[in-house]
């Protein structure tokens, strides 16, 4: 399991690539999907104040990770995680060669474009 997901704020917008989603459309904001998710909960289990709380503020609870001492105590909630993609490329050297490959962000293209800081 990879450890490069990073949770999405509720205002972030999602364009899905799949058809299999809990919301009417392809693109919705975070949002949106948890509001499709509490219908959802709510027309099958009904619904608590405690439900709620799964999307909002948090339910009390404790963990025990693998390696601690003890359980921790705090709240756990539902959120979205998002997980960057890693392009790579190979450098290409003068000589025309392939050098070592390195990460290319999307943002490198604007960089070399920006005047350059004295």
């Amino acid at each position: 399991m990879s450890d490069n997901f990073n949770a999405l704020k509720r205002d972030d917008v999602v364009s899905l690539y799949s058809d299999e989603i809990l919301v009417t459309n392809r693109t919705f904001t975070i949002s949106e999907f948890i509001t499709a998710m509490m219908t959802i909960i709510k027309a099958q289990a009904g619904w608590t104040v405690v439900k709620e709380k799964w999307f909002g503020e948090g339910i009390d609870c404790k963990i025990l990770k693998p390696g601690a001492k003890s359980w921790q105590r705090g709240k756990v909630r539902i959120t979205l995680e998002f997980e960057p993609e890693k392009l790579e490329v190979a450098e290409i050297t003068e000589s025309g060669k392939s050098a070592d490959t390195k990460v290319v962000s999307p943002l490198d293209d604007l960089r070399q474009k920006m005047p350059k800081e004295s």
